[in-house]
């Protein structure tokens, strides 16, 4: 049985969102820093990083959903299996 919990699942995914829109918005800002032939050095080393980080988050909501699967099959598992009771009296 594991600790994650649905709730654990949904935050992954809203955390793998607002990372898709912190790279969008950060490969904007690169585009406007070349337009007006400026630096974007310090501006492309954050966008590797949010790019780092994002593997980071969806690695981790594979787990997540991995672990609540599995715990969803042993569940299912355990309805199903017999139950065995030992009837005969000592």
């Amino acid at each position: 049985m594991t600790h994650y919990t649905q709730a654990d699942l949904e935050m992954a995914d809203r955390h793998i969102a607002e990372g898709e829109c912190h790279i969008v918005q950060q490969e904007a800002l690169i585009t406007r820093l070349r337009m007006h032939a400026l630096s974007t050095e310090e501006a492309e080393k954050l966008l590797a990083l949010f790019n780092s980080t994002q593997t980071g988050h969806r690695a981790h909501r594979v787990a997540i959903a991995a672990a609540l699967e599995a715990d969803a099959l042993s569940a299912d598992s355990d309805e199903v299996a017999p139950r065995f009771r030992d009837d005969r009296a000592p």
